[in-house]
């Protein structure tokens, strides 16, 4: 179980370093979400056999990881439609001064 919980970690970690890139490689997001839900479905299939381990500290900070984690992908999908909107505007201004051409 430490070896799941360590490649959670590890995990978390390689998508934390893709958030911060400002090139966001999505597929590769993906990817690795992908591989988090696998082992977050063993870890739980786990804690349901052993509910004991839902109470340890190792769990216990995975939890709070995963919270950060969805704050910090919140935080990056809000900032992405942030620059689409300005994207649009801009692409709409640059239309009508087009019309006067």
């Amino acid at each position: 179980m430490q070896a799941d919980l360590q490649a959670l970690f590890d995990i978390n970690q390689q998508i934390k370093e893709k958030l911060t890139i400002d090139d966001i490689n999505t597929e590769e997001i993906h990817r690795l979400v992908d591989n988090r839900e696998q082992l977050l479905a063993v870890l739980l299939s786990y804690i349901v056999d052993n509910p004991q381990f839902a109470q340890s500290d190792e769990w216990q900070s995975a939890i709070q990881e995963t919270q950060h984690l969805v704050e910090m992908m919140q935080s990056k999908t809000l900032s992405i439609g942030n620059s689409l909107r300005q994207y649009r505007y801009g692409n709409k201004s640059l239309q009508q001064y087009k019309k006067f051409l």
